[in-house]
């Protein structure tokens, strides 16, 4: 038998083959296991607030990563994390990035902004000062959202804020983490003892501390004739038959006295304490809606009236707003002008008659509290693209010199004042959010598998999932700067295919996107946002080229939720609320006609985002078109239901009624119309969702199997196969930052803001 050998030639070129594509190999493997750890390092940063673990993650990822431009935005994270920190070697990490990776220009361009601004911290801060440190005194999310958090006391020991459980106002002692009841005589329900039958009251509303600590003013809400706080509110969502009261209290709920109180007041909000002690500052808000702001005698009570609002409520998540000046002698306030969509900073004297502008920018401007010296404005603003902490000198109560930056990117913050040693308490919000995809039975509609996150990009930051009509394609949203800049984040769609596992993004110039809904042909997706200096609106994006048109702007002040496509992509559908109304409404836009109609009102319950108010209820379309489904609080009640309504309007029917204590976030149709998915949890911290599946009949709902963390915008795929929904932790802290401001603006003068 002949024999044939290989020449030597080709054993050589298999040699080099086999050995390129073992090294092609293990250089794939480095890069997956490099994004692999950076990926957790994110999610040990954002998600857990871990951020020493955190860094010793991103540390390998530098010391192990082969792809220069992981490395390099790993040492960006560590001087971050750093930086979060107020620990030195913020200022090593980012000259890091300089040196060792000057090819990769945007992160080295990140990392020299915030190194400068480190170095001009560092010619301000003396030798032997006390140095920067921001410190975690309070994890909040046990005690409800951001609203329910007052201020620090002057002396730093507690914070104010309202107890859900009591509807009482409480402080917080930092140290011990005990709570004290400042008030106690809160009434939920009536005696069941007819002769002692007495109307419901409680705390509803602002609590500011007095200059000494001692004492305590907070607002207060009676009624007259209704005994249960399920009876509280008329069916505009007013409360009925009730007024408000303004009391003062001693710290340990002694000597407590009525203030102020006025049978026509709808509002009563105390904002602040005048250092002589003898002035409280307050917002009035009358039932014929017109918002005032007062002083009010804490002596004998007598009310003057410094300027009247044509806007009532701030709305933008920044709770300080107005102040007395250290002397008493002015107040300021921040204001959003009347045709434009920025606020600015004013000063206003005592009598109300003379006013000037502090701080005029394009940007939003915030007042945030006076510094030591008494001779400097502190205020947040994002006229540098993210919120960031400024200061502005005060002379003869005019501004002097212009704005000088002190604390760049602060990340989505809200502020909660001063101590009388200057340190900064402020609230911090993450949601640690992202899409997951999991298999269900296309008959029974059980969970088959583990959800899996769509996407390993922007770890923490999707959400809003919707499939594409042919059920190929997944898109959702990513706000991946959202925890840099709350105030104007950077919005990301992404469009995955699923059969090829294959991203695209498409980055869109609009501020705050909501929600996404596909037109039916599949080439475009609807949402809501606005565009830099414009209204909100409805917006249609082109799924091939980004572009995005407007096709429906609201008037200032509108509330609307995520906008819903009809099956022929002539209507939008979309929850809705002017601001005189009180009362949400399902309304349907014809872009034909410009007609508007409305569907169906309901206690749809407004949310805020970066300052934006909206809806976060979903409203979903059934397959063929007919009906809309969406879940709502009832208010007398408090239970959760989910409802069904012909799409063209007509009485809404329940499908099914959560008992009170439990609710629905999110529902969705099955593609043959005959069922309804949806996710309920009850009102705990950490909020576990469960998946159930009821027929649109009604009938007795049935458990799938299947629980995640907070669940959101849930969506069937047409193959009616999958499932994608968004869930994740929404992660509450509050912080204080110390020695933050410059060394002349610190020496202190017995001032307490």
């Amino acid at each position: 038998m002949k024999k044939y050998s290989i020449p030597k030639k080709s054993l050589i070129l298999v040699a080099v083959l086999i050995s390129l594509l073992i090294t092609l190999s293990l250089v794939s493997n480095a890069l997956q296991n490099g994004y692999d750890l950076f990926q957790k390092a994110l999610a040990k940063e954002r998600g857990e607030g871990n951020l020493e673990e955190a860094i010793s993650l991103y540390q390998k990822v530098v010391k192990e990563a082969t792809d220069e431009s992981l490395a390099a935005k790993a040492q960006l994270r560590i001087g971050i994390c750093y930086e979060k920190l107020g620990r030195k070697e913020a200022q090593k990490a980012f000259q890091k990035v300089i040196d060792n990776y000057p090819s990769q220009t945007d992160t080295v361009k990140v990392a020299k902004e915030k190194l400068s601004i480190l170095i001009k911290a560092q010619t301000i801060i003396k030798k032997g000062d006390t140095e920067f440190r921001i410190r975690k005194v309070w994890d909040y999310a046990r005690m409800g959202g951001r609203g329910n958090m007052g201020r620090p006391s002057p002396d730093g020991r507690y914070l104010l804020y309202w107890d859900m459980g009591s509807n009482n106002v409480c402080a917080l002692e930092f140290a011990s983490k005990k709570k004290h009841f400042i008030t106690k005589e809160a009434v939920l329900s009536a005696s069941k003892d007819p002769s002692s039958k007495k109307p419901i009251e409680f705390h509803w509303g602002g609590s500011i501390w007095s200059p000494d600590t001692k004492k305590v003013a907070y607002s207060w809400l009676k009624f007259k004739n209704v005994f249960a706080l399920k009876d509280a509110w008329d069916e505009e969502g007013n409360f009925k038959d009730s007024f408000k009261e303004l009391r003062i209290t001693g710290f340990d709920g002694s000597n407590t006295r009525i203030l102020y109180s006025d049978d026509n007041l709808e509002e009563v909000n105390p904002l602040d304490w005048s250092q002589d002690g003898r002035h409280i500052l307050a917002a009035l808000i009358s039932k014929d809606k017109i918002r005032q702001l007062v002083t009010i005698s804490v002596a004998e009570g007598s009310v003057r009236v410094l300027k009247t609002f044509d806007t009532l409520t701030r709305g933008d998540g920044f709770e300080i707003g107005e102040l007395f000046s250290p002397d008493g002698r002015h107040v300021v306030f921040d204001s959003q002008q009347e045709n434009f969509s920025n606020r600015d900073i004013f000063l206003l004297s005592p009598d109300g008659n003379y006013e000037v502008a502090l701080v005029e920018h394009a940007a939003d401007d915030f007042v945030l509290g006076w510094t030591l010296d008494e001779k400097s404005l502190i205020f947040a603003s994002d006229r540098t693209g993210t919120a960031s902490i400024w200061v502005i000198r005060v002379s003869g109560g005019r501004p002097y010199g212009d704005p000088v930056l002190i604390k760049k990117d602060m990340g989505s913050f809200w502020p909660k004042g001063f101590d009388k040693k200057g340190s900064f308490y402020y609230a911090h919000e993450t949601m640690v959010s992202d899409v997951y995809i999991a298999e269900i039975d296309s008959k029974t509609r059980e969970i088959l598998s583990k959800p899996k996150k769509a996407s390993e990009h922007f770890v923490g930051s999707a959400m809003h999932p919707d499939w594409s009509p042919d059920g190929k394609y997944l898109a959702y949203i990513s706000y991946p700067e959202y925890e840099q800049d709350a105030l104007n984040p950077k919005s990301v769609i992404f469009i995955r295919s699923i059969d090829k596992g294959k991203e695209r993004e498409i980055y869109i110039e609009l501020r705050n996107i909501w929600g996404t809904c596909w037109s039916h042909d599949g080439r475009f997706i609807l949402t809501v946002g606005s565009e830099k200096e414009g209204r909100e609106g409805f917006y249609q994006i082109d799924v091939k080229t980004g572009n995005f048109t407007s096709i429906l702007q609201f008037n200032k002040g509108d509330t609307v939720g995520a906008p819903v496509w009809s099956r022929d992509g002539k209507k939008i559908f979309c929850i809705y609320k002017h601001p005189e109304q009180k009362i949400a409404r399902i309304m349907m836009f014809d872009l034909a006609s410009e007609e508007k109609k409305e569907i169906h009102r309901d206690n749809f319950q407004c949310y805020y985002m970066a300052g934006r108010p909206f809806f976060p209820q979903d409203l979903v379309l059934s397959p063929d078109g007919q009906f809309l489904a969406f879940n709502v609080r009832e208010r007398e009640t408090r239970e959760s239901i989910l409802k069904i309504i012909p799409s063209f309007g007509g009485e809404a029917t329940e499908v099914v009624r959560w008992e009170k204590g439990k609710i629905i976030m999110t529902a969705d149709w099955t593609p043959d119309g005959k069922d309804l998915l949806f996710a309920e949890s009850k009102f705990q911290r950490g909020y576990k969702f469960n998946f159930w599946k009821i027929s649109v009949e009604g009938g007795e709902p049935q458990k799938l199997g299947l629980q995640m963390d907070r669940v959101y915008v849930l969506r069937i795929n047409p193959d009616g196969q999958r499932i994608a929904f968004r869930a994740g932790q929404r992660i509450k802290e509050i912080y204080a930052m110390d020695n933050f401001l410059p060394v002349e603006n610190r020496k202190s003068k017995g001032g307490q803001k």
